[in-house]
């Protein structure tokens, strides 16, 4: 799977952005930062990415962090179609099932937090490439 990681505009997250990215990463899936990258870029990798994933510190509702990401980018329609991941202050949230559902409750985002959003993933084999066999 290829994973986009849509780095915050607030400082406080972006410190666990790398760390999210290393977890996909270690996971064997393809991986990309969004401040690496020019707009064209950042435009053209979205498109080929099957997953974005953000980071948004605020408490906000999954839709408007959203339709306000939508907004931002000029590809509105292929973006529709993509699977988003969302870590937020108490939680994570995806599309990636049925309507958006939070898949994993934080006390607050922190690193302790995290690591054990980690650890329930391996447990489960979520985000890990699964080699198929002929």
């Amino acid at each position: 799977m290829k994973y986009i990681v849509v780095e915050n505009k607030e400082d406080q997250q972006n410190e666990f952005l790398y760390d999210i990215a290393d977890f996909f990463w270690n996971n064997g899936n393809e991986v990309y930062i969004s401040s690496n990258y020019s707009t064209a870029n950042f435009e053209q990798i979205i498109q080929e990415c099957d997953c974005i994933v953000m980071l948004n510190y605020q408490n906000v509702c999954f839709k408007k962090a959203i339709k306000a990401f939508q907004n931002s980018v000029a590809l509105k329609k292929s973006i529709r179609q993509k699977n988003f991941f969302l870590f937020s202050e108490n939680g994570v949230y995806t599309d990636a099932i049925p309507f958006p559902h939070k898949i994993f409750h934080f006390d607050t985002f922190c690193k302790r937090e995290l690591t054990r959003f980690f650890i329930w993933c391996s447990k489960l084999r979520l985000f890990q490439q699964h080699e198929i066999i002929n």
